[in-house]
């Protein structure tokens, strides 16, 4: 049979490119035919092609333990293809099986590598060093680790330093064995062969990074390495090193600078040439000296710091150019101001900001905040601007946080004009793919509003904008949309801050207006800008062109919107009291008003019922307020806008009192933190509070006759009108409801109607001046009980059921059952409320339908009886997944071992030891007579173990029945056998216990001897024996004397 070979394998791939994955099932199936061959020569070659497919996405686990027999192969060719497949195979080693046949083979490979000390030996313990650095476990780092130390002292370069490499994958499975190890790690830096030493130098480095302190006493020999090395590459991971180590050792910055320096002047390559100017600008942050002073070369160092940066940065090479980026951003965190004095990097890294690659211009980006000025603000973030709008993806959401940043760093000492500032901010929120700096915008933007006061009318003016403007039907054309989408896009999240800053100074709207070229309109039907913005914040769908709005927005604006609405009462009220003259400002005519009062009126009833709870409060009180001063009849059809202004006017005080009657003023962070220390402030009586309150503001409320007080505020009617907890019953249970709709609350005509032929009152058509009296509960509307099913933040008041209740249930007889049918009754007002256990109830039935546990199978095995669980349950669940960040545990396991503390007693190299069984003590050689005695001993113990055995007979084993197996009986085993059996005999034959055992073993029982005679017979005959056997051996001893007599003679 010829198998194919590997390069077979690579033809047959590139051939089958429309059925490649079919070739390479075939070939699999064939790869684990050969596999179990025994052939060496053939597993090596499966195994080859194996790994080739391992490369290319396919699975060899399956095959590990064939590669771990081709490992064992004493060719050396073999041996190599089967370290590479276990290398490759084995890439989960702590959950597979088949590390651990490989200790010994490895350890026999390392500990054959000492033997002749070079040769081929050699060469096997590299490829074994090669898999143990991709296979490392704890417990293979844990047996290993003295025969990889003991290998640091081989005569070859070669084996050293493969063995001092693989410490490192071994520290990081086994960090206990640094503690071990640590001494003679440190004697390879003083080694005679260069190699060994840089790989020494590596597996420091690597360390270091990890924990930096535990090497602080290398530093001398680092420095000395420093200092006296010519290789690029060793230098390159001493000056990484002794950058790390720094931070822990201040005084090692200032002794660092010359020899970097020096470094940076004279060589020519790249590499080394980045790390040594990266460390020097590690170094510049303590270079300062105890009395701050800092020495005199700090100027020249800075200087050849930026000239070589820059070479990297105007370098055409990308990676070259980033690590320029890279550098400038660690100097610049020293010397902030280092860029100002060097326009011609400014330039270079403004110009970065265009460059092709997402890295490079993101480096750049965070360059702009050390080259911002007052004078240059403006431009850069005109530019940045620009770039906003050309940039996708994440890059833009990184732009508009940098511009934010810039703005508003150290409480905005750069910005001039604020009002630019509102400006960016504005155009910012109006950037698609920016969302998530939405909550940033809206900050700055209420920030910028509340502690500057020349920019609020400019604030509330730009909120408008933002408010009004972005409604539908805003354009000249009248066609709903508003203009192009992308003019219309605002983010969600500002507009909560935008309602804020025009309800909270919106007594400020007649100045934000005072300039020409904003229409506020919201739509066609836009009566002003008071009613505009109203339109705008309560508007149930659309509004301001985000659809649908969030929850927290729509609280806002209703608050916000009443703000709005108690300044336009106020505007409207100044200009009434002109009396008619032209106001300097923007007027607020009676139509508004009356626009305003009416959109609110039919907009609120519409938020009242959100499922939102913060949304309903504040609608419904917003609802009740309107009301209270006497807007219940504003959709008659009689009432003029006249009388409604003029209830407006009158309650404008108040209203402005209730909702803003002072603007917020702002409290820095220092000040509300001295605030705190203080303590919670004094308690107020009720008398103090009174004083501080405006009560003039009520008067036209105090003493007016409304439905629930008389002029002389007693109540009136029954005090459940008024009242959460004295509540009765408005209806009784066989009484049918009407049902009003959302045409019902916007004036059209209801839906349904009672029973009893009586027509259901709408809102919209409802007379009288008591005919609105409440949305959520008035007596003028039956239908608005049933309203209330469902509604899980109302609950019914009623009282508890009485004799009347059991009267009309049923007659006497049937109390009980009339008892129990009123006790659900009066439960089901409220609900039942149910708490399932998550099992069986009491009763054994839950109203919840529990998950079934799946049933778990037990299996008997063995005469033991032993329980086999196994469950139904999928088996994958139970198989463990794969730990992410495993790497990175590691890397913090070996972070915690502290080299500075000297080794414990019990902190010793593990030691494989076999146990050595002690040797038996000879012993001494009896004299005749003892061994007489001996021999009278072991009979006796003989007899005693055969006694022992007749009297555990209890199934009736008696050995005469069975026979002796072949041996002879003697007359004492007989006579033994004779007494037991005759004690044992008789009891044992009707014994109930050896007929229990009968079907149980399926054995078949002797039958139990009818009497002793045959036995004793046996036993009689047996001794006739020995007489015989006596003459004979007497006749041998005469025969013998008489030839010894013979011969004498």
């Amino acid at each position: 049979m010829f198998e194919k070979t590997l390069t077979d394998l690579v033809t047959g791939i590139r051939t089958h490119k429309r059925d490649t994955a079919l070739f390479i099932s075939q070939n699999i199936a064939e790869i684990k035919n050969e596999l179990q061959s025994p052939d060496f020569f053939t597993k090596s070659n499966a195994l080859q092609k194996l790994t080739f497919l391992q490369m290319m996405g396919y699975t060899m686990s399956w095959a590990t333990f064939a590669a771990v027999e081709v490992m064992s192969s004493p060719r050396f060719a073999l041996k190599r293809v089967g370290y590479l497949a276990a290398c490759q195979g084995l890439d989960q080693p702590d959950r597979s099986p088949v590390v651990l046949l490989t200790t010994n083979l490895l350890k026999k490979e390392l500990r054959g590598a000492t033997v002749g000390g070079s040769g081929e030996n050699m060469y096997h313990a590299g490829l074994a060093i090669n898999c143990l650095s991709n296979i490392a476990t704890e417990d293979l780092g844990r047996e290993l680790l003295p025969d990889l130390l003991h290998l640091l002292k081989h005569p070859s370069p070669y084996v050293r330093k493969k063995a001092l490499l693989c410490l490192y994958k071994v520290f990081l499975k086994y960090p206990q064995g640094l503690r071990l190890s640590f001494d003679k790690i440190k004697l390879c830096l003083e080694d005679s062969h260069s190699s060994v030493v840089s790989c020494a130098v590596n597996v420091i480095t690597e360390l270091s990074d990890k924990n930096p302190k535990n090497y602080l006493p290398l530093a001398p020999a680092f420095f000395k390495l420093l200092t006296s090395s010519a290789n690029n590459w060793m230098l390159i991971k001493v000056v990484k090193l002794l950058g790390s180590l720094v931070p822990e050792e201040p005084r090692l910055a200032r002794k660092l600078l010359d020899p970097l320096s020096n470094i940076v002047k004279s060589t020519h390559a790249k590499s080394l040439l980045y790390e040594a100017v990266y460390a020097i600008t590690l170094c510049l942050p303590y270079v300062k000296k105890a009395n701050g002073s800092q020495p005199s070369n700090i100027p020249e160092v800075v200087q050849l710091c930026v000239e070589t940066l820059r070479s990297f940065v105007s370098d055409p090479d990308q990676n070259l150019k980033y690590l320029g980026l890279v550098g400038f951003g660690s100097l610049l965190q020293s010397q902030p101001k280092v860029l100002h004095s060097h326009s011609e990097c400014r330039v270079l890294i403004l110009k970065c900001l265009s460059d092709e690659d997402i890295t490079i211009r993101t480096r750049a980006l965070g360059l702009l905040k050390f080259m911002t000025t007052q004078r240059n603000l403006v431009d850069l973030i005109t530019q940045l601007l620009g770039h906003v709008k050309a940039a996708s993806g994440e890059y833009r959401c990184d732009l508009a946080e940098e511009i934010i940043r810039m703005c508003s760093s150290n409480k905005y000492e750069l910005v001039i004009d604020f009002s630019w500032y509102v400006d960016v901010l504005v155009i910012l929120a109006g950037v698609r793919g920016v969302d998530s700096q939405g909550e940033a915008i809206a900050k700055q933007w209420m920030d910028v509003a509340w502690r500057v006061l020349p920019v609020r009318s400019y604030a509330v003016r730009r909120s408008l904008e933002v408010l009004v403007c972005r409604g539908p039907g805003a354009d000249e054309d009248g066609e709903d949309g508003g203009g192009k989408e992308s003019e219309r896009h605002i983010i969600p999240e500002v507009l909560p801050a935008a309602a804020w800053i025009v309800g909270e100074y919106s007594h400020l709207i007649p100045e934000a207006l005072e300039n020409e070229g904003l229409d506020p309109r919201y739509d066609l039907s836009s009566k002003g800008p008071y009613h505009a913005l109203i339109q705008s914040m309560t508007a149930p769908t659309d509004a301001a062109g985000v659809n649908p709005l969030s929850m927290t927005t729509q609280a806002v604006f209703v608050q916000n919107a009443m703000k709005v609405f108690a300044a336009a009462c106020q505007r409207n009220q100044q200009t009434h009291d002109n009396h008619g003259l032209t106001l300097d400002k923007l007027e607020c005519s009676d139509e508004e008003l009356n626009s305003c009062a009416g959109t609110l009126m039919k907009n609120l009833v519409i938020y009242s019922e959100s499922p939102g709870v913060e949304v309903k409060e504040r609608a419904f009180t917003s609802y009740q307020l309107l009301l209270s001063i006497g807007l219940s009849d504003i959709s008659n059809v009689t009432t003029t806008a006249a009388s409604i202004a003029s209830k407006c006017r009158a309650s404008s005080s108040m209203l402005t009192y209730i909702l803003t009657p002072e603007p917020m003023k702002p409290i820095s962070a220092k000040a509300q933190r001295r605030k705190l220390a203080e303590g919670p402030p004094s308690p107020v009586s009720v008398q103090e509070w009174e004083q501080d309150v405006n009560w003039d503001a009520f008067s036209s409320f105090l003493f007016e006759e409304t439905p629930w007080f008389d002029r002389e505020g007693n109540v009136k009617g029954s005090a459940e009108s008024i009242c959460f907890t004295k509540q009765q019953s408005n209806a009784t249970a066989n009484e049918s409801r009407g049902v009003t709709g959302i045409e019902g609350f916007m004036g059209g005509e209801s839906i349904g109607s009672p029973a009893g032929g009586t027509e259901a009152t709408s809102f919209g058509t409802a007379t009288g001046s008591g005919a609105m009296d409440s949305a959520m509960g008035s007596t003028h509307f039956p239908s608005l009980s049933h309203q209330r099913e469902g509604d899980p933040f109302y609950l019914s008041s009623s009282t508890a059921p009485t004799g009347r209740l059991l009267d009309t249930l049923g007659t006497a007889g049937d109390t009980e059952k009339a008892a129990k049918d009123a006790a659900d009754a009066a439960a089901n007002r409220f609900g039942s409320i149910q708490l399932d256990s998550g099992g069986e109830s009491e009763e054994g039935y839950s109203g919840v339908k529990s998950k079934k546990k799946k049933k778990k199978k037990v299996k008997k095995a063995g005469p033991k009886h032993q329980n086999i669980v196994e469950s139904d349950e999928d088996d994958d669940d139970n198989v463990p997944q794969p730990k992410r960040g495993s790497v990175s545990k590691e890397f913090q396991n070996l972070a915690l071992v502290d080299l500075t503390t000297p080794l414990g007693e019990d902190e010793v190299m593990p030691r494989n030891e076999h146990y050595v069984v002690p040797e038996r003590p000879v012993e001494p050689k009896s004299t005749p007579k003892k061994a007489k005695k001996k021999k009278a001993k072991t009979k006796t113990k003989k007899s005693q173990r055969t006694s022992v055995a007749v009297e555990g007979d209890l199934l009736g084993f008696d050995t005469l029945a069975f026979g002796s197996g072949g041996r002879s009986i003697d007359a004492n085993d007989a006579e033994v056998m004779v007494e037991s059996t005759a004690v044992v005999a008789a009891p044992s034959i009707n014994n109930p216990i050896n007929n229990a055992f009968d079907d149980l073993l399926g054995l078949e029982m002797p039958q139990p001897i009818e009497s002793s005679n045959t036995l004793l017979q046996t036993a009689e005959a047996l001794p006739e024996d020995k007489p015989s056997k006596s003459k004979a051996k007497k006749q041998k001893k005469e025969k013998h004397k008489k030839s010894s007599k013979k011969k004498s003679v």
